[in-house]
C-alpha cells in the first residue's frame, strides 16, 4: 500500500467572500459533541479535509499558507490534536491555484499526494480511499474525485469513459453537457514531473483544471471515480454561506 500525504492550500486572498476578510477556511460550519455529549465545540471549515484524510489514514499534511493567514496556522499548530504532523508551506503571491499547489513540489515530488480545498465540503468523507483503490487498480498517475451538481457552471466539469478514464476537463464552462465537478485528487510522482514542468511559467490565476485536462490528453493514465450518490459543496464563495 502507497504511503500517501496530504496537501491543503490556503494561500488566496478569498475575494469572493468579500466584504468578509477573515480566512474563510476557519468558518465553523458544524458542531461536534464531545464526551457523551456533555458540552459541544465547532468544527471548523478546513477540518472537514483533515477528517477526510484522516479516514484515508493520511498523517502527514502540508498546508500552503501566505502572511495574513496566520490564524490558520495558530489554529491548527502542529497537528497533534487532530492526530496529525501538519507541516507549513509559504506562498505569498496569491498567483492562482496552480502556483499555490506548486508551493509542494520540493517537497512532495516523490511522493503520492492527496489534495483537497480546505474551504469546501464533499461525500463521502471517505472519498480518497476509492481514489487509492482506483489508483492501485488501474497503475494510474492522477486520480480524480467526480461529484455530481447542479451548477456545473461554476466548477470543473470532467469527461469520462465508462470505465473512468478522463477524456477531459473544462474550467466553469459558459455551457456543459456534464451535470458533474471534480472536487478532490490523488497523484504520483509521475503527475508531479507533469505538472511542473507544464506550469513552469505561470500565467497570473491559472486553474489547475488547466493541468488535469492536459493531463489527461497526454500519455499519463487519468482516471477518476464518480461518486454517483455524492455531493460537494464550495463553501468559499459568500453566496454559498447558507449550505455549511
Amino acid at each position: 500500500m502507497k504511503k500517501l500525504y496530504g496537501l491543503l492550500p490556503a494561500a488566496g486572498h478569498g475575494m469572493r467572500m468579500r466584504p468578509f476578510r477573515y480566512p474563510k477556511e476557519l468558518l465553523p460550519v458544524y458542531y461536534e459533541s464531545v464526551n457523551q455529549d456533555e458540552y459541544v465545540r465547532p468544527k471548523l471549515l478546513i477540518e472537514h479535509s483533515l477528517k477526510a484524510f484522516s479516514l484515508t489514514g493520511i498523517q502527514d499534511i502540508y498546508v500552503v499558507v501566505p502572511e495574513w493567514k496566520p490564524e490558520i496556522m495558530r489554529y491548527l499548530e502542529d497537528g497533534k490534536q487532530f492526530n496529525h504532523h501538519i507541516a507549513y508551506l509559504y506562498n505569498g503571491k496569491a498567483a492562482g491555484l496552480a502556483d499555490a499547489l506548486l508551493s509542494g513540489y520540493s517537497w512532495l515530488k516523490d511522493k503520492y499526494t492527496c489534495f483537497a480545498m480546505p474551504d469546501t465540503l464533499f461525500s463521502p468523507a471517505n472519498g480518497f480511499e476509492s481514489l487509492q483503490q482506483m489508483m492501485d487498480e488501474k497503475n494510474a498517475d492522477l486520480v480524480l474525485g467526480v461529484f455530481p451538481t447542479n451548477e456545473p457552471q461554476h466548477f470543473a466539469p470532467v469527461e469520462f469513459t465508462s470505465d473512468q478514464r478522463v477524456i477531459g476537463t473544462e474550467e466553469k464552462p459558459a455551457s456543459t453537457a456534464f451535470n458533474n465537478t471534480w472536487g478532490i485528487a490523488l497523484w504520483s510522482p509521475a503527475f508531479w514531473e507533469f505538472f511542473k514542468n507544464e506550469n513552469e511559467d505561470l500565467e497570473h490565476g491559472i486553474s489547475v483544471t488547466q493541468t488535469f485536462d492536459k493531463a489527461a490528453k497526454s500519455d499519463l493514465r487519468v482516471y477518476c471515480v464518480y461518486f454517483e450518490h455524492g455531493w460537494y459543496k464550495d463553501v468559499g464563495r459568500i453566496d454559498n454561506i447558507t449550505i455549511a
